[in-house]
């Protein structure tokens, strides 16, 4: 007899550390806030970046936000190392990439385990 599992009633979750992407902004303030909007592909992402927008990358797995974060911007043009949240840029702030040449402007920021962009409202 065939359990739960095997006749499909129970579809397998999509893992949590799956990363997602998300339009993005900074907060108004001096928090640091980065506010996500709606999710967006690949794609996408990296037209966001070439037109100096800011993107976010979401999710549990700050190694694998890292790495999809570098992806696209590297799709750009050369990226720098991970950077560190800027202090002066508020408490909330997000480590982020950004072109070498800061050309265009803008970040790729992403989440890690404690560092959370926030839903924007």
């Amino acid at each position: 007899m065939p359990s739960e599992a095997q006749e499909g009633s129970n579809p397998t979750p999509v893992p949590s550390s799956v990363p997602t992407i998300h339009w993005a902004e900074s907060a108004p303030g001096p928090s640091g806030a980065v506010l996500y909007g709606p999710e967006i592909d690949f794609d996408t992402a990296v037209v966001q970046r070439q037109a100096g927008q800011d993107v976010v990358v979401r999710g549990d797995d700050t190694d694998a936000n890292r790495q999809l974060a570098f992806r696209i911007e590297a799709a750009v043009g050369p990226p720098t190392r991970p950077q560190a949240p800027e202090r002066q840029a508020g408490p909330l702030a997000l480590p982020h990439f950004h072109q070498l040449s800061r050309n265009p402007g803008g970040h790729l920021f992403y989440e890690t385990e404690k560092r959370k962009a926030r839903k924007r409202p």
